[in-house]
């Protein structure tokens, strides 16, 4: 890790990515990450999940932790208070639902599997062609899924986000036709290579989380952020500690101040907490 001579009793809070940062590759949390960071909550500081995953798809990894955090979920377009107070939605800012109209079209048109987010739940189309990619997914990240004869019929709602699922030469090939037509109405996000994300424009993980802080009272310059991908970048650039995990992509190392020795399999967060904050 790079050095630095920041006092370590600025940090206030502590925003964490999970997969490919907090979750090791089996999805679990390893011990000296867990205990780091129960050390840094019983200083005061709040730990933050932030990620592109739904909200109920994220409380496995708050469970173990055990501790009572905040989430930033759906890559930011909704913010979540704690556990212990029902993990109340504190802001939301959905795709508006002409834009998912158009979206939904092209896909259905040729035969993409779609994930539409609306309250936290996945509502999608089912088939022999689509179901691979249900299954990929739901594997994954454990999300609830509710099976419709046609999304059409949901349409009128502004969904969370909207998530295209596909082979990743696929993927490819959809942004190429879809970045030119949308990028200046929607924010447009490429995380796993199978995945192909719609948001509205005013939302990435660093709006998700400059809003949390901003609820909490905590100025951005007092807030460590940890990542390793694309979609993280918004929320690295954002924190006054930005850190990358030591298997983070170069986009997202080269915003970071800090670079873990370790990678996310053996607890670059407790690196860091060990480091900046106890």
């Amino acid at each position: 890790m790079k050095s630095t001579t920041e006092p370590r009793d600025t940090i206030r809070m502590i925003a964490l990515d999970l997969d490919g940062t907090l979750l090791r590759n089996d999805k679990t949390v390893g011990p000296k990450t867990i205990d780091a960071l129960r050390k840094a909550h019983a200083k005061g500081i709040e730990i933050v999940l932030a990620s592109g995953r739904m909200t109920p798809a994220m409380e496995d990894a708050a469970k173990a932790l055990d501790l009572d955090v905040c989430i930033v979920s759906y890559n930011g377009a909704a913010v979540c208070g704690r556990g212990s107070a029902g993990r109340k939605r504190l802001a939301h800012q959905p795709l508006k639902a002409e834009f998912a109209r158009e979206l939904y079209q092209y896909a259905r048109e040729r035969r993409h599997q779609v994930n539409f987010y609306h309250d936290d739940m996945i509502i999608s189309e089912d088939g022999p062609h689509l179901r691979p990619f249900i299954d990929l997914y739901r594997g994954r990240t454990g999300s609830p899924y509710r099976f419709v004869e046609a999304l059409e019929e949901y349409m009128h709602h502004p969904p969370t986000k909207l998530l295209f699922v596909t082979a990743p030469e696929t993927r490819h090939a959809i942004e190429r036709d879809l970045r030119p037509l949308f990028e200046s109405r929607v924010t447009i996000i490429r995380t796993d290579p199978e995945y192909l994300e719609f948001l509205d424009s005013k939302v990435d993980k660093g709006s998700g989380v400059i809003k949390l802080a901003e609820i909490l009272g905590i100025p951005m310059s007092r807030v460590m952020a940890m990542g390793d991908g694309e979609n993280d970048i918004p929320m690295l650039a954002a924190a006054g500690f930005p850190v990358a995990v030591a298997n983070a992509g170069e986009k997202c190392r080269a915003v970071a101040k800090f670079i873990t020795e370790r990678d996310h399999n053996h607890d670059a967060v407790a690196e860091a907490i060990e480091r900046f904050v106890l």
